[in-house]
C-alpha cells in the first residue's frame, strides 16, 4: 500500500530503517541485495528523501520487521461504526461498500 508521507513521518521511517540496519550489522549494499533495492536508493530512503511509501520501502520495512503504518493511521472508531451501520442497513449498502473497498485495494496495490 502506498501512501504519501509528511516530512516528519518520512524522517521517522528513515531513522527506524537506519537504526535497524545498523543494529543488524548490515551495510547498505547487503540490505539492498537482501531486499532487491539498489543501495543508492536505500541511502536516499535512509536520508528521509521519500515522499510516499513505495513498494521498495515496504520491502525494506518488511525485511527489517518495521511497522510502517503506525496505530495512529488506523481509521477512527467512529468511522468504523458508521460503516458497520451502513452495511447492516441494507444489502445494497453492503454491496456498494464492498465494491468501494475492492476498488481502493486495487488502487493501493498498483
Amino acid at each position: 500500500m502506498t501512501g504519501i508521507l509528511h516530512t516528519l513521518s518520512a524522517a521517522q521511517i528513515a531513522k527506524q530503517i537506519r537504526e535497524e540496519r545498523t543494529a543488524r550489522g548490515l551495510s547498505l549494499v547487503k540490505l539492498g541485495v537482501e531486499c532487491g533495492v539498489h543501495h543508492s536508493q536505500l541511502s536516499r530512503i535512509e536520508q528521509g528523501k521519500i515522499v510516499r511509501i513505495s513498494k521498495n520501502v515496504e520491502r525494506i520495512c518488511t525485511y527489517l520487521q518495521i511497522a510502517i503504518y503506525p496505530h495512529s493511521m488506523e481509521p477512527p472508531q467512529h468511522l468504523l461504526s458508521r460503516v458497520e451501520r451502513l452495511i447492516a442497513s441494507s444489502q445494497t449498502s453492503a454491496r456498494a461498500i464492498e465494491s468501494l473497498v475492492l476498488a481502493l485495494e486495487e488502487l493501493t496495490y498498483k
